[in-house]
């Protein structure tokens, strides 16, 4: 394979740096933050926030934008970031993929940023082309997990309890999949600096074993032996991010059936502390961390498929978290994130609602609080939703992956909280998650799907302006 450009390199070595974070999109080094320097959980550091709550690996500060910082993957977490060069830290920011936490950042401007990819595709998206995973793929998350300026891909397989790993070459291919056993009914797969190490760790969850599985990297693409951590009955997803504000990444979880999420605070050696809980409503599938009310402190959303509700939770900085307050959403949500649909500085939210076939868009009106929920059609039972600008008008668009239709749908956004009309793309036989991040360094935002009954991940590249 020949060696990927400077700008596939630059791309790939942003996203490397600081994994992370958890909710919407995997961070692509290609999509412009929403504008309020790491405040979305998967958003890097400081330096600009991920599109999508939740996100991969993020570089903050500086870059020529004010803040730049790449948002990794979803499930990811941030890790610590370097400041950029020809910017102060703040509004800006790149993500790379859905899910994640946010890191700690330095927010002030500096030497050896990394300039900020401006994406220039059209929007839309080239025939996809399939990877081999494991067997039933559930998550997906973006990272430079042998730190050689390239992104790759990790799926975590629901059906032979592995974790897949792709290599990119830079070129937006990959290599075969390298498997890692991790445990029954592995469902999530987040990614972080867990220890003081360089590279990029994982943390897994497990669905039959009710554990998060942590596996560090060694820095060349490999990872190490299981450490598990026990938590209560079926886990569902995890993000990281730094809910005690000690510059250590924490595990947040979503156990399925006993109404609360769980926080596992970390000490910043890869290991965590036993699982603290709170109550947040029904069952649930996913939680994600963003700072809404806009104090510095990660707070927490759960979706309540039980309950059709999503759960908001003000983190306090140590750790902890204030009562829920809940929101009406439509029947049986299955993820929720966030970000800022229209401008206005506030983070808006955005919930899958599997069984009313739509998304549901709530504005936030500021101090963490949203409007009423405004609804939107998608394809047969959405399973997840990203936000990613695809087309360069600094304005986030909405990306639904609609499993029983076999479908993701995109929608324009128009800059003032509401979306144009869906367009759809096929892909595999039940998609189940998706990812967004610039995978060939032409500062285009391209997306990868993974399909639970191909055993595969769909990467659709995007289309250049014509």
């Amino acid at each position: 394979m020949s060696v990927p450009s400077n700008r596939a390199s630059r791309a790939a070595t942003s996203l490397l740096l600081l994994a992370a974070t958890g909710l919407g999109c995997s961070p692509t080094d290609n999509v412009i933050g929403a504008i309020l320097g790491g405040r979305l959980a998967g958003v890097a550091g400081t330096g600009g926030e991920g599109a999508t709550t939740g996100g991969g690996l993020a570089t903050a500060g500086g870059g020529e934008t004010a803040g730049g910082g790449l948002g990794d993957s979803h499930g990811g977490t941030a890790g610590t970031v370097p400041s950029g060069s020809s910017g102060a830290g703040g509004s800006g920011g790149l993500l790379l993929a859905t899910g994640g936490t946010a890191g700690p950042g330095d927010p002030s401007a500096g030497s050896g940023g990394l300039p900020s990819p401006r994406p220039i595709g059209d929007g839309t998206f080239l025939a996809p082309v399939e990877y081999a995973t494991g067997e039933s793929p559930r998550s997906v998350a973006f990272g430079d997990l042998d730190t050689d300026g390239r992104v790759d891909i990790v799926v975590a397989n629901w059906t032979d309890g592995s974790v897949s790993t792709l290599r990119g070459w830079g070129d937006g291919t990959f290599a075969a999949h390298v498997d890692y056993a991790v445990a029954p009914e592995t469902n999530w797969v987040a990614l972080g600096q867990l220890n003081s190490g360089q590279a990029l760790d994982m943390a897994v969850t497990s669905y039959d074993s009710d554990t998060v599985k942590v596996l560090l990297g060694e820095g060349d693409g490999t990872f190490g032996a299981v450490t598990e951590f026990t938590g209560t009955e079926d886990m569902f997803s995890v993000v990281l991010g730094d809910v005690d504000n000690d510059g250590k990444l924490d595990m947040t979880t979503s156990p399925g059936d006993i109404g609360s999420a769980s926080v596992f605070l970390g000490d910043g050696t890869g290991k965590f502390a036993q699982p603290k809980y709170f109550a947040s409503g029904g069952s649930s599938y996913a939680v994600a961390l963003a700072d809404l009310d806009n104090d510095g402190k990660l707070d927490l959303a759960r979706v309540n498929a039980s309950a059709d509700t999503v759960s908001i939770l003000f983190g306090t900085g140590d750790g902890s978290f204030g009562p829920a307050t809940a929101y009406a959403t439509g029947r049986h949500p299955i993820f929720v994130t966030f970000g800022d649909l229209n401008g206005d500085g506030q983070l808006d939210m955005l919930t899958s609602d599997s069984s009313s076939d739509a998304v549901g868009v709530y504005l936030g009106t500021g101090q963490g609080a949203f409007a009423a929920r405004v609804e939107y059609s998608a394809g047969t039972y959405p399973s997840h939703v990203c936000l990613a600008d695809l087309n360069g008008d600094k304005h986030l668009d909405m990306i639904v992956v609609n499993t029983n239709a076999h479908s993701v749908s995109v929608r324009k956004g128009t800059g003032d909280g509401t979306f144009a009309a869906r367009v759809d793309y096929q892909v595999g036989n039940f998609p189940e998650m998706s990812a967004v991040g610039d995978l060939n360094g032409d500062d285009i935002t391209d997306l990868v799907v993974v399909n639970s009954q191909s055993n595969s991940l769909s990467v659709f590249l995007g289309a250049p302006l014509q």
